[in-house]
């Protein structure tokens, strides 16, 4: 037994808009980061309080929105942290 396998979207939580999943990685929409464990949208969002890096996880369905200040700060981090987050179990 089979079951079909689900095309990818990528949705604006503020709106619902749903987009088509980006195959060509073009200038225009959203960047597509993937390997063959994991994939990513990446695409800048505004929002009421200015601009944000949004990075949405077709395959968690999770999605986090990211200013210029938390940005920055993660461009400081120790490659420790981030293996630190590495070994965390995001949940089911």
């Amino acid at each position: 037994m089979s079951e079909a396998v689900p095309t990818p979207q990528a949705e604006n939580p503020d709106d619902g808009e749903v987009l088509h999943y980006p195959r060509d990685g073009g200038n225009e929409g959203p960047i597509v980061i993937a390997n063959e464990f994991v994939d990513v949208v990446v695409r800048k969002v505004e929002t009421r309080n200015g601009m944000r890096l949004e990075i949405y996880s077709p395959r968690r369905n999770a999605c986090v929105r990211f200013d210029a200040v938390a940005l920055d700060c993660l461009s400081y981090q120790e490659p420790e942290f981030i293996t630190s987050l590495l070994a965390r179990n995001p949940g089911p």
